[in-house]
């Protein structure tokens, strides 16, 4: 009993974190749309450019749907994979960005754009384990104390 109300906790927190980090990433793109397009057209990836006015509504919006899957029990879990699918794509972005050697400016919105791209990568590590934690404390449960866990 204790260690489903523990891994409850856990999810919900993970949950709950990656909800406020999409919220905030979510509005500071839609706030300063322009801003955050004219960057995409900057990137060294040709695909990234060309469709620079599509991702610009179409990564918002995957935000904001990962918000509604964060926000109810039922489909926590979905939200968490989701979450971390977004956030390695981030991750793929961060290192085309880092290979090409260029010194061009965050996509990202609000504070998050003062970060440094080697800074980005690490940001992004955290929240892609944050959105990882749940099921590996489960499976870490299962494995280890024979304890079945489960993510509403």
């Amino acid at each position: 009993m204790k260690r489903a109300l523990i891994f409850g906790n856990i999810t919900f927190i993970a949950a709950v974190l990656l909800l406020m980090l999409f919220a905030y990433a979510g509005i500071s793109k839609v706030a300063d749309y322009q801003r955050f397009v004219a960057q995409m057209k900057l990137a060294p990836a040709p695909l990234i450019q060309n469709l620079s006015g599509t991702l610009g509504w179409l990564v918002p919006l995957i935000e904001f749907i990962i918000i509604g899957l964060l926000a109810k029990d039922k489909l926590r879990k979905i939200g968490l994979y989701a979450s971390f699918i977004l956030l390695l794509s981030f991750q793929v972005y961060i290192s085309v960005m880092l290979l090409s050697g260029l010194e061009l400016p965050c996509t990202c919105g609000g504070l998050i754009s003062k970060l440094q791209w080697k800074e980005h990568l690490v940001f992004n590590a955290v929240f892609m384990l944050i959105a990882m934690f749940p099921f590996i404390f489960k499976w870490i449960n299962a494995k280890y104390y024979k304890y079945e866990l489960t993510i509403l």
